[in-house]
């Protein structure tokens, strides 16, 4: 069982069911989605050969897998409150033969991420849903190295979100 703050309750309670249903349905589709962020997103975290990288909101796993790469030597670690979203981006990372990444069930608001673990804390639009964003970003930056770097990559409201309204409305036509 997975200790969840009573602030994320309700957001655990949709991303480990159908709002994780639906993402893990439509993974290939999501990922397509924002493929064109992904590349920007990963230079501006600069992840080293070595380096220890904690992924946010990781869902299906794609960040955290190419961070994976990046760090060579050193690993990644994705967490997200979805245990279907985690079990895929398991699976995806073992058919890729990626051995330095690992997938974890956790809320990142509680959940003991370590202190100074981590080289660089990554989140592609998973960091907005935080019943207390304060508390949250606390425990991400005692986690990360003194010289380490946070990355996030977050989604503006919905009438400004082009790529989220493309996205729905793709899946919504079936197409792919």
């Amino acid at each position: 069982m997975v200790y969840v703050d009573l602030s994320n309750a309700d957001a655990a309670q949709g991303w480990d069911g159908p709002a994780g249903d639906f993402w893990t349905d439509n993974a290939d589709l999501f990922d397509a989605s924002v493929a064109r962020y992904l590349q920007p997103f990963l230079a501006t975290a600069a992840i080293g050969p070595a380096a220890q990288v904690l992924d946010v909101g990781c869902g299906i796993g794609q960040t955290t897998r190419e961070a994976a790469r990046l760090a060579g030597a050193g690993g990644a670690t994705g967490v997200d409150l979805s245990a279907r979203m985690l079990d895929l981006a398991r699976r995806r990372a073992e058919q890729e033969g990626l051995t330095n990444v690992r997938f974890e069930q956790a809320d990142a608001q509680v959940a003991d991420l370590g202190v100074d673990r981590y080289d660089r804390v990554i989140s592609r639009t998973g960091v907005m849903f935080f019943g207390d964003p304060v508390a949250a970003f606390a425990n991400l930056a005692r986690a990360l190295k003194p010289d380490g770097r946070m990355v996030l990559l977050v989604w503006q409201s919905f009438a400004e979100n082009e790529w989220l309204d493309a996205f729905l409305s793709a899946v919504a036509a079936g197409r792919d």
